[in-house]
């Protein structure tokens, strides 16, 4: 019985995906628990061990985001957060509609420096959604704008994303394009994120400001100590590659020590839910793709490739599988080399032009609630609010159509040519 449906198991697989999610929306259910489940049965069938079905449930994903929203939970909950908002608020003045354009600079600076999209966008978005709601203004945009900003960033030579193209390409014979792949992903992140900026009305967020400087206190201790220790881990995480996650528990364990905040209080902040929904979600994707499910719709893009179409349909499929894997661990080391191929079977298409759009619609993709970036915004979100399932799966929903859409619409810059950048930099 089950050797039969063996053939069948790819498109099987597509199907049970939607399934469960079609359920998780309709029945308002949380699709974690689900979607473990449903890993659980399909698995098998293919004829997969347990470990190999709960390898999926990334276990780095969950003790990032528990670390990470724990210690911000201890921030929000002494009041540090709320304070420095407040200060925040007070320094721009009236200017407040540049605050989402100063986070994703911010992000982009600080992502381009060194750490990369995942240290930078960690840190940046849980900042930008629990400043978001201190301010009253929409925490959605708020994050992605930090979260676009850190993925816009990180291409730069100083990046382990471009020291990475760099050592993927030069023993296929290509170097020198650093530059380019740098401002390829800065312009790709800077376009959807004008886009995000006027689907949410960045323009309108609110400039009446009451609030004076003189008129805040000053940080009491806890609150003082509690900012020094973000810094820290900033510094480290930042500075000396330190793993976020892990460190932020150090940093959370510094805290409860010396009596700044109340350990029963962030830990029932924690957002279990949210964490076992993006974990559960992942761990089905990871089984689909081990059955061919992912396979089979990139082989269906191949059949459709020649010289015109070669670098969209190549953009198309990096995104495809930065929704269920790692751009740095799994797309480029992937898709690299077959750039290299498609350049030697097709005359006029270019390598650089080709990778730039991998990587950029890579990163595009890696808004979605299934990758760190939007599940750090779904994790910060319930962390920092009250919500229901149906929240829940409202959030799941909205980041991944916009991570549908970015991808469309850096598959659109590449039919069109974007990323050759006129030829001006290679």
């Amino acid at each position: 019985m089950l050797q039969s449906v063996q053939p069948y198991l790819p498109v099987i697989s597509l199907i049970v995906l939607a399934v469960v999610v079609a359920i998780g929306f309709i029945k308002k259910i949380n699709l974690g628990f689900f979607a473990l489940g449903a890993a659980f049965i399909l698995g098998t069938i293919g004829g997969m061990k347990a470990s190999a079905i709960t390898a999926g449930f990334s276990s780095s994903m969950f003790v990032t985001l528990v670390g990470v929203t724990f210690m911000f939970g201890m921030a929000s909950q002494n009041g540090t957060l709320d304070l420095f908002s407040k200060k925040v608020v007070a320094l721009v003045g009236k200017h407040t509609v540049l605050i989402p354009i100063l986070m994703f600079l911010l992000s982009a600076f600080i992502s381009a420096i060194g750490p990369g999209h995942i240290a930078a966008g960690i840190l940046m978005t849980t900042f930008a959604m629990y400043l978001a709601f201190e301010m009253d203004i929409n925490p959605m945009a708020t994050s992605l704008y930090a979260k676009l900003g850190a993925n816009a960033g990180c291409a730069s030579t100083l990046s382990i994303t471009g020291i990475l193209a760099k050592q993927l390409s030069e023993p296929l014979g290509y170097s020198g394009f650093g530059l380019h792949l740098f401002l390829s992903t800065l312009l790709s992140g800077f376009i959807f994120t004008v886009i995000v900026y006027i689907l949410y009305k960045g323009y309108k967020v609110k400039a009446d400001n009451p609030l004076k400087w003189s008129d805040i206190p000053k940080f009491n201790r806890e609150q003082r100590i509690t900012i020094i220790t973000i810094i820290i881990v900033v510094i480290c995480c930042i500075g000396f590659k330190f793993d976020t996650g892990l460190f932020a528990f150090v940093a959370a364990s510094v805290l409860i020590l010396l009596g700044c905040a109340d350990e029963k209080k962030a830990i029932k902040g924690i957002p279990w839910g949210t964490l076992v929904f993006i974990c559960g979600v992942g761990a089905l994707v990871n089984v689909i793709n081990k059955l061919g499910g992912i396979k089979l719709v990139s082989d269906y893009l191949a059949t459709l490739m020649n010289a015109n179409t070669a670098t969209p349909i190549m953009a198309a499929t990096s995104g495809i599988l930065s929704w269920v894997s790692s751009t740095t661990g799994v797309v480029m080391p992937a898709l690299y080399p077959i750039a290299a191929d498609v350049c030697k079977t097709f005359a006029g298409a270019n390598y650089v032009e080709i990778i730039s759009a991998i990587t950029a619609t890579s990163f595009a993709a890696a808004i979605s609630p299934l990758s760190t970036g939007g599940a750090i915004i779904m994790s910060s979100y319930s962390a920092s609010k009250e919500t229901t399932t149906e929240e829940m799966n409202n959030m799941f929903k909205t980041l991944f159509l916009l991570s549908v859409a970015n991808v469309l619409i850096n598959v659109f810059l590449a039919w069109l040519g974007v990323f050759k950048l006129g030829g001006l930099f290679y």
